[in-house]
């Protein structure tokens, strides 16, 4: 009797398949094309023609193919079952007070983050920050994900460009200490109505993330834009932090983000 794995291996082959036909029914219809359209035209020209759509060709079934792996991959049982200390095994999350929830609730090994309340980036080497990169060098890891930023909209008082040239100080650290790892940032988390109530300086996050969200594209790092995820009920009483059952799901946004 065939296992499951053989039937999952089995299918992928035929999908492949499937796609090499059509591609080939493609091509041969270009080739037809090139030749009903061209017959006056210098042979070459045709050549180059068809050199053109097969490379096309060859690196659409590539992205196909690479789509249908990744499927198969978070699908997966062994994938399915792993833990999350295995999935960010040769990774660090540098963030504040919210991060230390990741260990606190027990969701992450506290090896794996570096976080400290009040922590941010417009004050890093008096928040503690600066120090706390140097050992996240030190560890080397594959990926670093940033988490940071609630602070800092009272720290920057509410001016999201000095946020963000702040932030682009502490990414370029990174970049320059561990010049073959990968960083994403997370964005920053909204906070409660009641809590912008308290401080209207937490209703310009919105405008911190945009502004995160230009600035990691323009350094060519990943931005994890997680604000869908919170819901009312998430919040703590300050409506700032987040209780237990947020970080499950913030996990699984980051895992998939960096393909862990």
């Amino acid at each position: 009797m065939k296992n499951k794995n053989y039937f999952g291996e089995e299918d992928r082959v035929l999908r492949m398949a499937v796609i090499a036909a059509a591609v080939l029914f493609i091509t041969g219809a270009a080739v037809v094309a090139v030749r009903m359209t061209n017959l006056r035209v210098d042979a070459s020209e045709g050549e180059k023609k068809l050199e053109e759509l097969a490379q096309a060709d060859v690196q659409e079934i590539d992205a196909k193919i690479q789509e249908l792996e990744k499927e198969e991959q978070y699908s997966s049982e062994e994938w399915l079952s792993r833990t999350n200390d295995e999935k960010f095994a040769n990774s660090m999350i540098l963030g504040d007070s919210i991060s230390q929830g990741l260990y606190g609730y027990e969701h992450l090994s506290a090896a794996l983050v570096n976080a400290e309340k009040g922590v941010g980036v417009v004050a890093p080497d008096e928040t503690g920050l600066t120090d706390m990169i140097n050992q996240i060098i030190a560890a080397n890891p594959q990926k670093v994900f940033i988490a940071l930023g609630m602070n800092d909209v009272v720290a920057a008082r509410g001016d999201a460009k000095v946020f963000v040239q702040a932030y682009k100080e502490v990414v370029d650290k990174l970049k320059k200490g561990l010049p073959d790892a990968e960083i994403y940032a997370n964005s920053v988390l909204p906070a409660s109505p009641a809590a912008i109530g308290n401080d209207e300086r937490y209703a310009n996050i919105p405008e911190y993330n945009e502004q995160l969200a230009k600035m990691c594209e323009k350094e060519k790092i990943t931005f994890i834009d997680n604000t869908e995820l919170v819901q009312e009920e998430y919040y703590e009483v300050d409506g700032i932090h987040m209780t237990s059952v947020y970080y499950p799901e913030w996990l699984n946004q980051m895992a998939e983000a960096a393909e862990l």
